[in-house]
């Protein structure tokens, strides 16, 4: 079976708490890839051609492959009940199984500005006279957009933004174009871009960069306006081994490989009872606790998937990035 995932160490502590553990206690040969998205399904649907059994989603692209039956409808006939049960109904679709919950946030190199005195806002990040230096923010055709954080610090308040006026936060990217070094396609650039110290600061994921906290790296991270979102489980329309994809995501959705991956790198689980075999110092770097959660925004992944003109917003929006950077 064809597991695919996003790489770096991320996908390396997938490996320990989920394929691995998987594959011993059923007997099936676990694969990996990387690099599941969108485009990557549509392709694959296309030419027929299809290389993955099961694949973590991004919210958006998601729901748009459910919406343009790319996905295989899930048999929960298949899978233990009292298991789904126990998931969180946010993430539990006619299509796919959340897998995590995850924060995007402004994370920063503490060499050049250490914890305390680093930007604590987008429109802190925008400020270039007040915080100098070179950022890494994601391509308007990763999985992560930059348009949310650009209408933030443009100073749109938090509950006030989607629907996203695409437009404005094109105007906002322009004045921070010049001193962004890379445009971030991979879960694993961005941290290592702070981490070396290519990038000042920028956009990366949460639990990537509290993992290189955890390990001595020069890194942190502020909660503040952090983008909370969920990955889901689906599997491509056409897999070779659908009933094998089921097993896994049954396996993935139980509470104890839910709570190793959350010890290995700090996303949260999509199945609460995890929490139970989580101490509060496991938990306190989860995107999903309390105190964290109610600094955060959540991501409409539902905007991002609703259609105009015969076109997703997100496939509008890699049309008007694709013009954007030619400018």
């Amino acid at each position: 079976m064809v597991i695919a995932s996003f790489g770096g160490q991320f996908q390396d502590a997938q490996r320990k708490a989920l394929f691995e553990p998987f594959e011993k206690s059923t007997g099936i040969k676990v694969v990996e890839a990387t690099g599941p998205s969108l485009a990557k399904v549509r392709t694959m649907n296309m030419s027929g051609n299809i290389e993955w059994d099961v694949a973590e989603f991004t919210p958006a692209d998601f729901l748009v492959l459910a919406e343009n039956n790319l996905l295989e409808k899930i048999d929960y006939s298949a899978i233990d009940k009292n298991i789904i049960a126990r998931v969180d109904r946010r993430v539990v679709h006619p299509y796919g199984v959340g897998a995590l919950f995850y924060s995007n946030v402004i994370a920063f190199n503490t060499k050049r500005y250490p914890t305390g005195k680093h930007p604590r806002s987008w429109a802190e990040v925008w400020d270039v006279q007040k915080f100098p230096g070179p950022r890494i923010m994601p391509s308007g055709t990763y999985v992560v957009r930059p348009n949310e954080f650009a209408l933030l610090a443009d100073g749109i308040q938090p509950q006030q933004l989607y629907p996203l006026d695409l437009e404005r936060s094109y105007r906002s990217l322009s004045n921070i174009k010049p001193h962004v070094v890379k445009w971030q396609t991979t879960g694993a650039m961005a941290p290592q871009a702070i981490v070396d110290g290519e990038a000042d600061f920028g956009m990366a994921s949460q639990g990537r960069i509290a993992q290189l906290k955890a390990q001595g790296a020069p890194v942190d991270y502020d909660w503040n306006q952090g983008l909370v979102a969920a990955d889901y489980w689906g599997i491509p329309k056409g897999a070779k081994n659908v009933q094998n994809a089921l097993k896994f995501i049954e396996f993935a959705s139980r509470p104890e490989p839910q709570a190793e991956l959350s010890k290995l790198i700090p996303y949260s689980p999509s199945n609460p009872d995890a929490f139970k075999l989580l101490t509060d110092e496991q938990a306190k770097d989860l995107a999903t606790a309390p105190d964290n959660l109610q600094k955060q925004v959540w991501l409409d992944a539902a905007w991002w998937a609703q259609k105009s003109n015969g076109k997703s917003n997100i496939e509008r929006n890699i049309d008007m990035w694709n013009a954007w950077l030619q400018r």
